[in-house]
């Protein structure tokens, strides 16, 4: 689990964890009870957006509570600027549900599924399967990077940070590899980056990245930055 003390603030489930902006502070909630639980019910089918909706806002898109969080999958304020929502509203409930798993797609780059460290685990979400949703239908679409390679086994130059981009940094810092950024191949990626060994993929880290590969140096893990990771990752290890 990130800690936000290193890490753009990101949306919580507001049934579960919270973390706090100052300092390395969670305090832990319903997932004590252990398990995974698919959320059921009115509202709950669909994608997996909608699920996770269900979860956090039972599918309020337009929820404002006053508790600091936005729209149906429960924005911070600054989560939703970090990752360039306000280009469509204020705050997320104001803006359209299209509009909302858009900017929550940037965050699951970015964060993964952790980003929602409850309601995640209970509608099932993934970096692939939430990927895959089209926010402009409202349907599932193939995720581009899950499996597919160009001919010479190279990644993929688009942008998005899926399994395959995930095993080249894994290989890139001497993991085995298996998709997955777990807090010891973060660890060392920072090790190879030359900043503190934390495992939180943060502000810190990620300008550090973005001045390895030629990237915009904003300390905002996007696009860009993946972009050009996957080309240097293509030039310097695959």
């Amino acid at each position: 689990m990130f800690s936000t003390n290193d890490f753009p603030d990101q949306p919580a489930s507001r049934r579960g964890r919270r973390l706090k902006l100052t300092g390395a502070t969670l305090t832990v909630g319903a997932l004590a009870a252990g398990g995974v639980v698919v959320a059921t019910g009115a509202g709950a089918s669909g994608t997996v957006w909608d699920r996770v909706a269900q979860c956090e806002s039972t599918n309020n898109w337009s929820i404002n509570t006053g508790n600091g969080y936005y729209g149906g999958l429960q924005f911070s304020f600054q989560t939703w600027k970090g990752f360039g929502g306000q280009k469509y509203a204020y705050t997320a409930d104001r803006a359209t549900k299209a509009q909302q798993i858009e900017i929550a797609q940037e965050v699951l780059k970015v964060q993964g599924p952790g980003a929602w460290p409850v309601c995640s685990r209970r509608a099932g979400l993934t970096v692939a399967n939430g990927l895959a949703v089209d926010p402009r239908t409202g349907q599932d679409r193939p995720s581009r990077d899950s499996g597919r390679t160009t001919i010479a086994g190279e990644l993929v130059v688009d942008g998005i940070r899926g399994p395959k981009t995930n095993a080249a940094i894994e290989k890139w810092v001497g993991r085995s590899q298996d998709g997955t950024l777990n807090q010891h191949d973060r660890a060392a990626l920072q090790a190879k980056l030359g900043v503190n060994r934390d495992g939180i993929i943060g502000p810190v880290t990620t300008r550090a990245l973005q001045r390895k590969v030629g990237a915009g140096v904003d300390g905002i893990w996007g696009p860009q930055t993946t972009t050009r990771l996957q080309s240097f990752l293509n030039r310097h290890v695959l």
